[in-house]
C-alpha cells in the first residue's frame, strides 16, 4: 500500500515537470491543458505567418529609405546631367550657327526656320518610341540606344555636304535626345523617397550649364567653324555613354519586369553591409508593361490629359518669354507698356541690357536649386502651384507697374527662370503619378506634347505679338492660369512613393 502511494506521487511529480510534460501521452489527451505561449508568436499563427516572418515582405521604397543617400547617387546625378547638357548645347548651338549656314549655303530665312524644326520634330517622335523602349527593355538600354543615335548623327551633321543631309542628321539627333525625359524617371527610381523629387529637379541645373557652355563655344565660332560647333555635342554624349554603362538599371523596372532577384541584387549592391537574403519584395500594383493605351484608360486618362496640356501650354509661355526678352533688350515692341515720353527717357543702352540677359542665366541656377529644396520641404504639387502663382504675379507687375526697360527685362527673365523650373517640376510630378510599368511612356508623352508647344511658341509670338509686347504679357498670364487649373485637377500626393 505504501509502495503504491509512493509510485503514484512519483508519477505525478514526473508529469508535472516541464521536461517531460510535452512527451506525456496523458497530457496530450487532456483538451483543457494550458498551452505554452511563446513571446512574439500569437496563438493564431499558422504556417503562412511563419513563412512570412522568414521572408520579410518589403517595398523597394522602404529599402531605399533605409539605404539613404550614398556616393553612388552623386554619380547618377553627374552622369544623367551630361544628357541634359547635350540637349541644351544642341538647341543653343543650332541657333548660333544659323547665320553662318545661311551665308555659306545661301539658304533662305524660310529654309533656315524649317531647319530648326528638324530637331524638335525628332524629339516629338522619339519621346514616344524611347518611352516604350525604356518601359519594355529597361531604362539603361534606352539610354544607350538613344545616346548612340546622338553621337553617330551629331558627327554626321558636322560633315553634312548640303542642307537636306543636315536636316535629316539633326532630325535623328533630336530623335536620340528625346530620352532627356528619362533622366527624371531614372532619378526618381534610384533615389530614396525623401530626396528623389529634389534631386530629380536638380537635373535641370545641367541644362542651364549647357547654355552657358554654348555661350563660351560661340565666342570661338569663327575659329572652329560651324561644322565642328555642330559636333561639339558628341563629347558630353560620349562621356554619358561611358558612365551609363557602369550604372545599373532601376530595381523598380526589374520588379515590374518580374525579375525580383535582380531587383534585390541591385539593392544589395547599393548597400553591401545590409542583408537582403531573407527579403521578399511586395508589388501592390501591376498592369501591362509598355502599353500606350494604358495612358488613356480608367484611372490615368485625366492624368495624361492634364499633364500633357500643362506641358504644352507652359512650353509656349517659355518661348514667348524668350522672344519678348530679346525684343525688350533691343528696345522694340514696348509701346503698349510704356508711353512715348517714358520711351525717350529709358536709361540703359541695348548693350547693357544684353549683358543683363546673359547674367540673368546665373540667377536661374539659384532659382532651380531653391525650387528643388521646396520640393523636398513641401509636396511637389504645392510647389508647382506656388511657382505658377508667382509667375502670374510677376507678369501682372510687368503689365501694370513697370515702365523702365531694364526693370521690365529683369522681370521677364525672372519669369522665364520660374517657367524653366515649372517645366521640370511637371515632369517630376508626372513620374510620381504613373505606375512603373508605364512611367516612361507617360512622362515621354508629356515631354512630346510639350515640344509641340515649343514649336508653336516662336510662331505665335512672331505672328501675333511681334507688334505689341502688351499682348504677349496678357497671353502669358492666361497660359499660366490655364496650367494652374490643369495642375489643380491632378491627384494630390502627400509622399514621393512610387507605385
Amino acid at each position: 500500500m505504501v509502495t503504491m502511494t509512493l509510485y503514484t506521487k512519483l508519477k505525478q511529480f514526473i508529469q508535472s515537470t516541464p521536461l517531460f510534460r510535452a512527451s506525456s501521452d496523458e497530457t496530450k489527451a487532456k483538451p483543457t491543458q494550458d498551452r505554452v505561449l511563446y513571446k512574439h508568436i500569437s496563438d493564431d499563427d499558422d504556417a503562412t505567418d511563419l513563412r512570412a516572418d522568414l521572408f520579410k515582405s518589403r517595398s523597394i521604397d522602404d529599402i531605399l529609405d533605409d539605404i539613404g543617400l550614398r556616393l553612388f547617387h552623386l554619380k547618377v546625378i553627374l552622369i544623367l546631367g551630361l544628357l541634359n547638357m547635350t540637349h541644351s548645347l544642341e538647341v543653343s548651338m543650332l541657333s548660333i550657327i544659323l547665320p553662318n549656314i545661311k551665308s555659306d549655303w545661301n539658304v533662305s530665312s524660310l529654309l533656315a526656320g524649317v531647319l530648326t524644326f528638324s530637331l524638335s520634330i525628332g524629339v516629338i517622335v522619339g519621346s514616344w518610341f524611347w518611352g516604350w523602349v525604356c518601359d519594355k527593355y529597361g531604362r539603361k538600354r534606352g539610354f544607350i540606344g538613344s545616346a548612340t543615335f546622338i553621337v553617330v548623327f551629331a558627327f554626321a551633321s558636322a560633315f553634312s555636304p548640303n542642307y537636306y543631309w543636315l536636316w535629316i542628321s539633326l532630325f535623328l539627333v533630336g530623335f536620340g535626345i528625346a530620352t532627356i525625359f528619362e533622366t527624371y524617371v531614372m532619378t526618381m527610381e534610384l533615389f530614396p523617397p525623401k530626396y528623389r523629387t529634389m534631386f530629380a529637379l536638380l537635373n535641370s541645373v545641367s541644362w542651364t550649364l549647357g547654355f552657358l557652355l554654348s555661350a563660351i563655344v560661340s565666342t570661338e565660332l569663327s575659329v572652329i567653324g560651324f561644322h565642328w560647333a555642330l559636333a561639339i555635342v558628341c563629347f558630353p554624349t560620349a562621356l554619358f555613354i561611358i558612365g551609363i554603362v557602369f550604372l545599373p538599371d532601376t530595381p523598380h523596372y526589374h520588379l515590374a519586369a518580374g525579375d525580383e532577384q535582380k531587383a534585390l541584387d541591385i539593392l544589395q549592391d547599393f548597400a553591401p553591409e545590409m542583408d537582403f537574403s531573407s527579403t521578399k519584395l511586395n508589388r501592390d500594383h501591376e498592369s501591362k508593361r509598355a502599353d500606350i493605351t494604358q495612358l488613356f484608360r480608367s484611372g490615368y486618362w485625366k492624368i495624361t490629359i492634364c499633364t500633357c496640356m500643362a506641358s504644352f501650354t507652359i512650353m509656349i509661355a517659355y518661348y514667348v518669354l524668350i522672344y519678348t526678352a530679346f525684343d525688350v533688350a533691343s528696345g522694340k515692341n514696348t509701346t503698349s507698356t510704356v508711353n512715348s515720353h517714358e520711351q525717350n527717357n529709358l536709361g540703359s543702352s541695348s548693350g547693357d541690357l544684353y549683358s543683363t540677359m546673359a547674367w540673368m542665366n546665373l540667377p536661374e541656377l539659384v532659382i532651380i536649386i531653391t525650387v528643388a529644396v521646396g520640393c523636398y520641404i513641401f509636396t511637389v504639387k504645392n510647389t508647382l502651384l506656388a511657382l505658377l502663382l508667382l509667375t502670374v504675379t510677376l507678369q501682372i507687375v510687368a503689365l501694370f507697374v513697370l515702365n523702365q526697360r531694364t526693370a521690365l527685362l529683369v522681370v521677364t527673365m525672372l519669369s522665364r527662370s520660374l517657367v524653366v523650373s515649372t517645366i521640370g517640376v511637371i515632369f517630376v510630378y508626372a513620374s510620381l503619378l504613373y505606375p512603373t510599368e508605364n512611367r516612361s511612356i507617360g512622362v515621354g508623352a508629356c515631354f512630346s506634347i510639350g515640344h509641340v508647344g515649343m514649336l508653336l511658341g516662336p510662331f505665335i509670338f512672331e505672328t501675333l505679338f511681334e507688334q505689341a509686347y502688351f499682348y504677349g504679357i496678357v497671353s502669358n498670364i492666361g497660359i499660366v492660369v490655364f496650367v494652374f487649373i490643369a495642375i489643380a485637377l491632378l491627384p494630390s500626393r502627400s509622399s514621393a512613393a512610387l507605385d
